[in-house]
């Protein structure tokens, strides 16, 4: 290889939910408002326990669908823990750290979870023509995601997954999830490429960032904008002299 030049592309790694089908945000968002709750205040209880929040431990496969619900439950509706959270998040972001926050909240973490797998029952048209694009032009191509068993993946294979992916690997399965790098190496493995020879596909940061590091390209799906992130993996491949027919 000439310097300078990065790796020719030989696989593309596609996350689920919110790339290859529609985004749970959506459903968390939506439930937000209709709560009355402020913008992200979800995402933020979801996210302050790290990887040892119910959710994270459901998506490793380390709890059951019930011992999720009822202990997610009770992380979405500690509102002690949740508001001081948030109060760090509008700090970070140089929000209104005066706004008032509630007092109580009653979540219901059951109705919540199966709004996120109602949305993610969606198929995200540009992504899914841009998998048969790859496909017939001969790239390898796996998902790599965070799920949770029997979730609405399991109903979507016959429907939509069986045929499209090399390799399907799911957080459940693996005991691992994004963004630990081993979950990454794990699908370049499978698909018997070097971290420099992929493209992943996400639509969370911090997971992308982690790809990043492996040395992979990167590419944001955001919400509305798919179409963008479909252009921006075909400029990469064509920009790095990629061996397959384009």
């Amino acid at each position: 290889m000439a310097p300078g030049r990065k790796d020719n592309v030989r696989a593309v790694i596609f996350d689920i939910g919110g790339v290859v089908v529609g985004s749970p945000f959506l459903a968390i968002s939506a439930y937000e408002r209709s709560n009355g709750l402020p913008a992200n205040y979800i995402n933020v209880a979801l996210s302050k326990l790290g990887d040892h929040g119910a959710f994270q431990q459901y998506e490793r496969g380390e709890i059951s669908h019930d011992d999720f619900i009822d202990r997610w439950t009770g992380e979405l509706n500690d509102t002690a823990a949740n508001n001081a959270a948030y109060r760090a998040y509008l700090e970070r972001r140089s929000l209104d750290v005066h706004m008032v926050l509630p007092s109580k909240t009653s979540i219901n973490g059951s109705v919540l979870f199966r709004r996120m797998m109602d949305v993610a029952r969606q198929p995200n048209a540009p992504v899914v023509e841009l998998i048969r694009w790859l496909r017939r032009r001969g790239y390898r191509v796996a998902a790599l995601t965070n799920n949770f068993s029997g979730d609405a993946t399991d109903d979507m294979r016959g429907a939509l997954f069986d045929g499209l992916f090399d390799h399907f690997v799911e957080s459940t399965k693996v005991g691992l999830r994004k963004p630990d790098p081993r979950f990454y190496l794990h699908a370049c493995n499978l698909l018997e490429v070097r971290p420099a020879e992929a493209v992943f596909l996400d639509d969370i940061g911090k997971n992308l960032r982690a790809a990043e590091r492996l040395g992979m390209a990167a590419v944001q799906v955001e919400i509305g904008r798919e179409a963008e992130a479909v252009e921006a993996v075909k400029r990469i491949i064509r920009a790095r002299g990629a061996p397959a027919r384009l």
